[in-house]
């Protein structure tokens, strides 16, 4: 999934961007269309605590290998790794050696060592949804991140969540950290009931599961929580713009307090999004 969009956050800075390899300690399935595989190694000992939506990208090894063949993340001149640098040079690999990315969310984090859960929702294609099926303990990528987002403030008197099942994994990581009595509503489509997900939560919650193409009728017939609520959007790019509009322009919730992300867009490959951000030719953000 990408991540594309807006959210405003108290956070000054972000974690510094480090290259980390992880190895597979577990997978399980918590529902059908769900691999949940679980990573561990050295790299993950000082692996940064964000906000509870916090993404990664991911990097998987190509057929054949046991690795991701990456370049090295090269320190700059005194500012930090040289990213935009270090993108450039990972999409400058030929077609047949670049290894495929893709963005996750971090869904669990444990302690003592850390180990992390990454949900893969198994799509129709693609090379996460290939390697996901095939990975069992052993297996290595390696990844950048986590980035967060999700960050209500004290005005906020409830909490509206609501995407794809491209963002049930966020959705389940934000429910699950809540803080006691917080009103949340929830808003998901997923493919069938088999995908319907149960969390344990100190937060007053109410959810609700549609189907994929009911998500934003579902949306305009739902009560938003409290009388200034944090609206919290995330799935198909186009969906979750058309979803910040009708907030915005028909609910009257102001801008910022709507935090909206683009994990993915149809037709087009993350590589390619990347791409497009960097040499300028991403379509514009349209005015709210």
């Amino acid at each position: 999934m990408a991540t594309e969009g807006e959210c405003v956050t108290a956070a000054s800075t972000r974690p510094a961007v480090r290259l980390r390899r992880a190895v597979v300690r577990a997978v399980a399935r918590p529902t059908p269309r769900v691999v949940r595989v679980t990573f561990a190694g050295p790299d993950l000992a000082d692996l940064p605590v964000v906000a509870p939506d916090g993404y990664m990208k991911l990097f998987f090894p190509r057929p054949g290998e046991v690795e991701p063949q990456l370049p090295p993340l090269v320190e700059d001149t005194g500012d930090g790794p040289d990213i935009a640098g270090w993108f450039a040079r990972y999409l400058a690999m030929p077609d047949d050696v670049r290894p495929s990315m893709r963005t996750f969310t971090l869904r669990q984090r444990r302690e003592d060592p850390v180990e992390i859960d990454v949900d893969f929702v198994l799509h129709d294609e693609g090379p996460a949804r290939d390697w996901a099926v095939r990975a069992a303990p052993g297996a290595h990528i390696a990844f950048t991140g986590p980035y967060g987002l999700y960050d209500p403030r004290d005005e906020h008197d409830g909490v509206l969540l609501a995407g794809d099942e491209t963002a049930v994994p966020a959705i389940g990581a934000i429910v699950e950290g809540l803080p006691p009595g917080r009103r949340v509503t929830v808003l998901a489509s997923v493919r069938d009931v088999t995908e319907q997900q149960v969390w344990a939560t100190d937060g007053d919650v109410t959810t609700y599961w549609t189907s994929p193409d009911r998500l934003a009728e579902r949306l305009r017939e739902l009560d938003l929580p409290g009388d200034r609520p944090y609206v919290w959007l995330a799935g198909e790019a186009s969906e979750v713009k058309a979803m910040r509009r009708h907030i915005v322009r028909e609910r009257g919730v102001d801008k910022r307090d709507v935090c909206f992300t683009g994990y993915w867009r149809r037709g087009r490959t993350e590589e390619q999004e990347v791409r497009a951000a960097m040499d300028g030719t991403a379509p514009p953000e349209q005015d709210d």
